[in-house]
């Protein structure tokens, strides 16, 4: 009769111990919130008057951050930090002579930049810029 309750309570053991490695028993069970930003975007750029394209793909560095290729234009990558539907370039020399930053905020498929500002030794812009997949 023992050996019975023995090995019932073993098999109750595993099993919890087996559920509690799952999927579910994330602590934060939410995916990640940058995936909404990742892929390939069409830029309407009011600033420049001009569209392009840029890439948008998770940084391995940092687990809220996001690198943007092209970001303004300039053909180099700028670095961003993603919390739930918002983005923030913060000011950074992207090489080449510019710097970079600004505040968006995705929406199902579009991403508005409310502002961003864009430097070279010579002149800044303030500028706005929608980008859609």
């Amino acid at each position: 009769m023992k050996s019975i309750v023995l090995i019932i309570a073993l098999l109750v053991g595993s099993s919890l111990v087996w559920q509690s490695c799952s999927k579910e028993g994330d602590l934060f069970g939410e995916e990640d919130s940058r995936d909404s930003f990742v892929g390939t975007w069409s830029v309407n750029d009011q600033c420049a008057k001009q569209s392009y394209g840029v890439d948008i793909k998770l940084s391995d560095n940092n687990s809220s951050e996001v690198i943007i290729m092209n970001f303004a234009n300039v053909g180099k990558p700028a670095n961003a930090i993603v919390a739930g539907t918002s983005i923030t370039v913060a000011k950074q020399d992207v090489g080449g002579g510019y710097t970079v930053n600004g505040n968006g905020k995705i929406n199902g498929s579009t991403i508005v930049w409310s502002t961003y500002n864009f430097e070279t030794e010579a002149n800044e812009f303030e500028c706005t810029a929608t980008f859609k997949k």
